[in-house]
């Protein structure tokens, strides 16, 4: 399933499949450690390994909330879009929403507007789909998401710290962020 974004610039979002996890695992392999990697212990490598293995990708596409998907442009795989929904955090209750679970880009199309058609995606299925509110989680450390998470009408509304021994303890922070659609 491909669903045309953007005609103009061929930005396109593609149905990820289970026979797509190599294809996946080297893209976050790459994008993923080129905005991360600083945090880890292990530059990434329990992160990448746990999250886009077979197993984990094969239970995420088995979940009837999930939809996950390449982002191309011009026929090239520039990261991933993942969001769930109806899904409510376990710290905090948000009924009737979606998760922004991933929105990775490589690094090479930083600022060209890329997230913001994808933001602007993600809010027309929630609405089409009749649900309240978009939110996400965003790494305390990450400035540049949470300036673009603010800019797009996000606001964060609780902070914690994750547990993953491997990441650094100043870059655990975490915020849930929440933005109304009505």
């Amino acid at each position: 399933m491909n669903i045309t974004l953007d005609s103009h610039s061929n930005l396109i979002l593609t149905a990820i499949q289970a026979e797509d996890q190599p294809v996946l695992y080297q893209l976050m392999d790459e994008v993923y450690r080129s905005g991360y990697r600083y945090i880890w212990e292990d530059q990434g490598d329990w992160y990448v390994n746990l999250i886009y293995n077979r197993h984990t990708l094969h239970k995420e596409l088995k979940r009837p909330t999930s939809h996950y998907f390449f982002v191309e442009l011009g026929g090239e795989k520039i990261g991933i879009l993942k969001y769930d929904f109806p899904l409510s955090p376990r710290e905090l209750e948000i009924p009737n929403a979606m998760k922004l679970h991933r929105l990775y880009l490589h690094p090479e199309v930083h600022g060209k507007g890329i997230a913001k058609i994808l933001m602007d995606h993600c809010e027309t299925v929630a609405v089409e789909n009749g649900l309240e509110a978009i939110w996400l989680e965003a790494m305390e450390c990450q400035m540049q998401a949470r300036k673009f998470y603010e800019k797009c009408g996000f606001e964060p509304l609780l902070s914690y710290q994750l547990d993953f021994e491997r990441i650094f303890p100043p870059y655990r922070g975490i915020e849930i962020w929440k933005k109304s659609l009505h």
